[in-house]
């Protein structure tokens, strides 16, 4: 690997695990309010969008090139760093729905999305990137 790259994809996965702190901290609250619902919302679209480009990054540094979220879950789950590739496939495809359709039914379901299969998917993506660190 290159060392710029490197240095890139760390610098990638630093800003991810900003935003990881941030969504973990409202995944604990119970959400009352819709705009509560919408901060977790923000919080997941700002977690999905700094692990792809992790992901981008880190497949970079190993002399992997990707044009799309699909690709990086393919090959990122070949190496080893996604375990789940159905589950961030999902995450990707639904990245716009709240923007385009969000009722009471949409909120709620994306609320228990988010907190029973994409936070433990970036809770594992987090742990993984941090041994590849080491």
């Amino acid at each position: 690997m290159e060392d710029y790259k490197v240095g890139r994809w760390k610098e990638l996965f630093e800003a991810f695990e900003k935003a990881f702190f941030l969504l973990t901290n409202e995944v604990e609250k119970e959400i009352t309010s819709i705009s509560e619902a919408a901060t977790l919302v923000h919080f997941h679209e700002m977690c999905l969008e700094h692990a792809r480009k992790t992901l981008y990054g880190y497949l970079d540094a190993k002399g992997i090139s990707v044009k799309t979220p699909r690709q990086a879950i393919k090959e990122s789950s070949k190496l080893g760093v996604l375990a789940n590739e159905k589950s961030w496939n999902r995450a990707f495809n639904r990245r716009n729905l709240g923007y385009f359709l969000f009722t009471e039914k949409v909120e709620k379901e994306m609320v228990k999305d988010i907190k029973e299969e994409y936070y433990p998917m970036y809770t594992d993506l987090q742990q993984r990137m941090r041994e590849e660190m080491e």
